[in-house]
């Protein structure tokens, strides 16, 4: 059935607020947000007509607002009125601060009892932050000061009572006072209906992160205006992130009645207070009635809040405005338009849309006015610079979709983090809050974000400029992302630059390397865009950091320690040097080459086996003690699209709707964890259309099953993109066949470049799965091994002593190019209960810099032969006939076997170099048994060995570095090092 249009209808809408008025009693679930059809089941199909109806009807801004497991899984959003990425969000407050965990986006559903209404608010974040300018309608006179009594204030209410839609929030509170919130880009409006005798506190010294100070003036018996300097997030001591907000603000009436407090202090007649803390003011309306308030906001100063206010809200008009911001939100939403599905499943979805266009936020004021993060004053002319990005987040899924849909104003975003970089220490802010960074968080999120805004559409900044400040930001140590905070721009970048990881006694040293690696990926490829081939082959290969922590003995990601020794002990299912999750779920984190990941746990099928094993739980948390998954937490977003590499698209689709299923829902409790600013809600979002960007920085998606028959996005190339699903629904989860524009695919990545035009993705849907669609190696979506692997290189060299020059496998053994079989026999590890040679770096012994490949083993046989061939560097390097090998060898006599070790070659055809009959500089065979046997190795020294292979290789390419041990005859063990190892000319 065509759903009325509330809001176009003026005299509709009137009706339907003026029940509210007196408390709307009978409001039922439309008064919870969740639909105006009371009697509507949440799982009933709707039909196709349907996809016409005022599409606000869907959205349920109490979605995320309630803990439904106790244990603080909540998303922590909020339901007031704010527009499409604004500067204001006017919302009730049932918490302050750090008073719970539960409510950190001010609102917890299940509070019982309001104490405010304020500005400023963050949907989904993980601690206390903004909740700024906080304002109260109330009965009765002030009593002891609120400053230090806030609860006294206090008013219970009912959800009954309640209703929220996009732009619009009222509350019929149990002391009488009914009260209506509205919003502009840069302003607020209230209407409030007093019983009787009504006051309206001004709590300027109460925020979500703490003031530092306020101050606040009433003027004339209308007006008012102040400021509040906050402690910025996470904390209540102004370490990280503080910034000032402006207010000025106006009464449609007189008041007769006002005064100020601080602290224990109340002064009756006083105008001003401050700047000082816990303080702020109240006016007083005695006839009680109707009072409409306006307010503007601004970060630079409070005239041009006024400004703002003058420009935006001149008027009275609640009603209008109240519609307008109605009206934006369509057009917002109505970018994409589903058809069919569920009830809760069209709630669910439109409120995930809902939710990932509030953040980041205008933060220029009308005449282009900003502070920058130096606290100057700067002038944004024919862009918008916005603020507050949960840059570790929403890298992952908010900012592509942003961008995608966007293109103009995601570039604004972008460059926004770049002239804070500019005007700040230099390097990109993790979680920036107004005009200051957090320093919350870890990785370079700000460059991933850039790189992504670039890759979806994003052309409308400097992309060459921007390039050049990630570049230095990502390289140079000590670098900061503000004048005022010490919070660094890569933290531990000297030490990931040298060693290729981050060691044990940093913060987070798993996490950060793994971050790091994603983030220089993106940056490859933000590169590669702007034909910078240089920068790209540096990050790409960066971008394999992630492979120093790959560990062959524990099959994980290990930390290691500064020597490069592994950690021990160590478990890897505990969050000891990681953050929000532990190595079993990181492992996982590497978005740009699970080809890589797969290949270290050995092929597609035991990759598989270990992914059925980690989702058999979806959310066990950071510290799952069985290695299980944590899927409403960010780490892992990328995880489930892994089987898409393994090639078991089917355990994909499968896994995503699983997800989407048991973790979000159109209830208060919808949302398993912190929304994050959208990151959580786009990944949903993204579920349901059966595609994710799935590889930051780089335009494209990973495919699924889409949960709706029909939807039509109106892409921000201007051009559309329509996805049909033939037997889509509850048991649509199957791909069994897939068409683009017309024509049959199996790939399971789809190229942004696809999409330049109109065109159109036809499912063919079923409820068993088809375990041969996109199965092939080449229906996989692209992974991103190290250009010395993926390019023609004419040389090669390593000194282990950057990252550049870290081996791409440690303590490997090496397969047998022929069979398959490992190239090990009789060998174990000197230590770490090894099944062959141990070869990893460390710091111990070096012939140039501090480090060198070590090697270690024992010989477990005397007869019948014993080696291990193990695996070193992925390269591609032709061979010409002036092609030579050279390397430095120091065994150590600790060992009777250390010198029975060479360094091999595997060629393209399989042959190697030891069965090539190459010879070193004094005529012995390249082949560890010879170089053992030919005593001009010398223990406890380096020995230099030089091989002209061209005289028998020349033609062949080489593709891998092995270190070898052989020796047939003998038992003992062997230890040593390698160093300076160069193929070339």
């Amino acid at each position: 059935m065509r759903m009325l249009n509330l809001w176009r209808v003026s005299s509709a809408i009137s009706a339907l607020l003026l029940v509210g008025c007196g408390g709307a009693q009978n409001e039922g679930r439309q008064a919870q947000g969740l639909s105006p059809n009371a009697g509507t089941a949440p799982n009933r199909e709707i039909s196709a007509a349907a996809a016409d109806d005022d599409i606000l009807r869907w959205v349920n801004p109490f979605i995320g607002t309630k803990d439904g497991t106790g244990r603080g899984a909540i998303g922590n959003t909020f339901p007031g009125a704010a527009l499409p990425f604004g500067m204001v969000q006017f919302s009730p407050d049932t918490t302050y601060g750090d008073e719970d965990f539960a409510a950190y986006g001010g609102y917890g559903y299940d509070r019982g009892s309001l104490k405010g209404m304020s500005l400023t608010h963050i949907s989904g974040p993980g601690c206390q932050v903004a909740q700024d300018l906080s304002f109260f309608p109330i009965v009765g006179v002030i009593g002891r000061s609120p400053g230090t009594h806030l609860d006294d204030y206090q008013v219970s209410y009912s959800h009954t009572n309640e209703k929220a839609i996009p732009g619009y929030y009222r509350v019929g509170m149990n002391n009488g006072v009914n009260a209506e919130l509205t919003a502009t880009l840069r302003t607020g409006l209230a209407r409030f209906q007093f019983p009787s005798a009504g006051t309206v506190l001004l709590n300027i010294g109460r925020t979500g992160g703490g003031a530092k100070s306020a101050q606040l003036e009433l003027i004339g018996d209308r007006a008012f205006q102040g400021a509040v300097t906050t402690n910025g997030i996470c904390t209540q001591e102004g370490t990280k992130g503080p910034y000032t907000v402006y207010v000025y603000g106006e009464f449609d009436r007189s008041f007769d009645q006002f005064g100020v407090y601080q602290g224990d202090s109340v002064s009756l007649g006083v105008r001003r207070v401050g700047p000082a803390q816990r303080n702020g003011g109240w006016v007083r309306f005695s006839a009680g009635g109707q009072v409409q308030m306006r307010v503007g906001v601004s970060y630079v100063s409070m005239a041009n809040a006024r400004k703002n206010l003058e420009a935006e809200s001149p008027g009275w008009d609640f009603n209008a405005t109240r519609d307008t911001a109605a009206n934006t939100w369509r057009d917002q939403l109505g970018k994409i338009r589903v058809t069919g599905g569920t009830v809760a499943e069209r709630e669910t979805f439109y409120t995930a849309l809902y939710h990932t266009q509030l953040h980041p936020n205008v933060f220029n004021d009308v005449n282009g006015e900003y502070i920058g993060f130096d606290g100057k004053t700067y002038t944004a002319q024919g862009w918008n610079k916005y603020a507050n990005y949960s840059g570790w987040d929403i890298y992952r899924s908010q900012i592509q979709l942003v961008a995608w849909l966007e293109p103009k104003r995601a570039s604004d975003m972008a460059r926004s983090l770049i002239v804070d970089a500019q005007a700040g220490g230099g390097g990109l802010a993790k979680w920036p809050v107004a005009n200051n960074d957090s320093c919350v968080m870890i990785g370079d999120p700000g460059a991933a974000i850039v790189s992504s805004v670039h890759a979806f559409g994003g052309r409308q900044f400097d992309a060459a400029a921007a390039l050049a400040v990630i570049d230095v930001a990502a390289t140079k140590p000590g670098l900061r992302t503000s004048p005022t905070n010490d919070c660094l721009a890569r933290q531990d970048i000297d030490r990931y630059l040298a060693y290729g990881f981050v060691p044990v006694n940093a913060w987070a040293p798993g996490a950060v390397t793994y971050e790091y690696a994603v983030a220089d990926a993106a940056i490859g490829h933000f590169a590669d865009a702007l034909g910078d081939t240089v920068r790209r082959d540096k990050y790409l290969q960066r971008a394999q950091s992630w492979k120093t922590l790959y560990s062959n003995f524990s099959d994980i990601a290990h930390l290691r320690r500064e020597d490069g020794v592994w950690y021990e002990p160590y478990n890897p299912n505990v969050a000891a040097g990681w953050l929000e999750g532990n190595a079993s779920q990181y492992v996982w984190m590497v978005p740009h080459n699970y080809r890589g990941v797969i290949d270290r746990m050995g092929g597609n099928e035991k990759a598989i086996a270990r992914l059925d094993r980690h989702f058999e739980k979806l959310n066990d948390g950071g510290e799952s003690q069985g290695g299980y998954a944590f899927m409403s937490n960010e780490v892992e977003l990328w995880a489930p699209w892994a089987y898409n590499h393994a090639g078991a698209p089917y355990k994909t689709q499968a896994l995503v709707r699983r997800i989407m299923n048991e973790l979000f829902s159109n209830k208060p409790e919808g949302l398993a964890g912190n929304d994050d600013l959208g990151a959580m809600s786009a990944w949903y979002l993204w579920g349901a259309l059966g595609i994710y960007p799935s590889i930051p920085g780089l335009g494209g998606f990973a495919i699924a099953s889409p949960l709706f028959p029909s939807v039509r996005i109106m892409m921000g190339n201007g051009h559309t993109l329509t996805i049909n699903s033939n037997g889509a629904g509850a048991d649509g989860v199957y791909i069994h066949g897939l068409k683009v524009n017309g024509q049959p695919s199996t790939k399971t990545w789809l190229p942004l470049s696809a999409l330049n035009g109109d065109t159109t993705l036809e499912f063919q849907l079923a409820g068993t799965a088809n375990a041969g669609w996109g199965t092939n190696p080449s229906d996989a979506p692209p992974s991103f091994d190290g250009p010395r692997s993926s390019l023609s290189q004419q040389s090669f060299s390593a000194d282990f002593e950057s990252i550049f020059s870290q081996p791409d496998w440690n303590d490997k053994v090496d397969l047998d190019f022929f069979t398959n079989a490992k190239a090990s026999k009789n060998v174990s590890g000197y230590c770490c209960n090894m099944d062959h040679m141990e070869s990893s770096t460390r710091t111990e012994k070096a012939r140039s810099g501090k480090t060198a490949l070590l090697y270690s083993g024992t010989d477990n046989a005397s007869e019948g032969g014993s080696y291990s061939y193990n695996r070193i560097f992925d390269v591609n390097i032709p061979v010409t006939s002036s092609t030579r090998l050279s390397y430095w060898i120091h065994p150590q006599s600790q060992g009777s076997s250390s010198t029975y070790v060479a360094i091999d070659l595997i060629f393209h055809d399989g042959t190697s170099l030891r069965d090539s009959g190459a010879v070193d500089q004094h005529g012995v065979r390249v082949h560890p048994e010879s170089q053992g046997k030919g005593g001009r190795l010398v223990s406890d020294s380096w020995n230099l060995v030089q091989s002209d292979i061209g005289g028998v290789a020349a033609g062949k390419t080489v593709k891998r570095i092995l270190v070898g041990f052989d020796r047939p005859d003998s038992t003992g063990n062997f230890r040593g090092f390698i160093d300076d190892i160069q193929i070339g000319q």
